[in-house]
């Protein structure tokens, strides 16, 4: 009796805690593809066009450039400008301040203006860089300089030419060919060239002349091309003639000027 009532205790065993109700499972979603009607993919579809569109047109801009008319060395004020002196740059310049200056195609136009301010190498050329009233005609001359004679120049420089004149006849220098006595070059606008002496004079025949190009000449010697007033031209061609031929570069003072001639003649010393 005892063994059945121990046997019954021990086979009972603790009931089991209520379960908890479970929460049901959300619906699965069906993955659908995106559809051309997405605001999202609208929106980025017109980023992608704007970057486009604003790139292109920063391109073009950037690649509309022109070439201008530019000054290929420093040039001086006074100067005539030749068409060595020319070359061309691209860049691009802003509609308001294009006008000013002058395209490539127009480079011819410029030959022969003269320069009414210094102009830097590389800088473009306006048209108030140049005289507006009419020029005076000039003559193109060459005078053959020996080796030594000459300091380096670059064509637009402007120079003083002097010229040792042997003893000659009497009366020589007293004549109104380009060459006349102390005085009568003020109504003339020519230098005036002393009458040679038994030791030889130094004298001024040209001042302030412009300096175009330099040839190289056989036996030591070049010719200068200088460009001269029409009055003067004869005292160039009579510079040629003489056994010595000496150039003085012109230095500006800062204000652009070049100062005047100093004596038109000097006693010669040595040979």
């Amino acid at each position: 009796m005892t063994d059945l009532t121990s046997a019954a205790a021990v086979s009972e065993k603790p009931a089991a805690p209520p379960s908890r109700p479970t929460a049901p499972s959300p619906p699965a979603r069906r993955l659908t593809p995106p559809r051309w009607r997405d605001s999202r993919l609208l929106v980025g579809v017109l980023l992608v066009l704007v970057s486009v569109v604003v790139g292109a047109r920063l391109f073009a801009t950037a690649d509309r450039s022109q070439n201008w008319v530019v000054a290929a060395a420093d040039l001086p004020a006074g100067h005539v400008v030749v068409a060595a002196d020319l070359t061309t740059a691209s860049a691009h310049l802003r509609s308001t301040t294009a006008a000013r200056y002058f395209p490539g195609e127009r480079r011819s136009e410029l030959v022969g203006a003269t320069l009414a301010r210094p102009v830097s190498a590389g800088e473009l050329f306006s048209g108030a860089d140049f005289v507006l009233d009419d020029v005076r005609p000039t003559r193109l001359v060459s005078i053959v300089v020996k080796d030594g004679r000459a300091p380096a120049l670059t064509p637009g420089d402007h120079v003083d030419i002097f010229v040792l004149q042997r003893s000659g006849p009497a009366g020589v220098g007293a004549t109104g060919t380009g060459v006349g006595a102390p005085g009568a070059a003020q109504a003339t606008g020519q230098v005036p060239v002393a009458q040679s002496g038994s030791a030889g004079t130094e004298v001024l025949v040209l001042h302030d002349v412009e300096f175009i190009a330099r040839t190289t000449l056989a036996a030591g010697s070049y010719a200068l091309t200088l460009r001269v007033p029409v009055e003067l031209a004869i005292n160039a061609v009579a510079a040629s003639q003489s056994e010595r031929v000496d150039v003085v570069k012109l230095e500006r003072g800062s204000r652009g000027e070049v100062g005047g001639p100093g004596p038109s003649a000097v006693p010669g010393f040595g040979q």
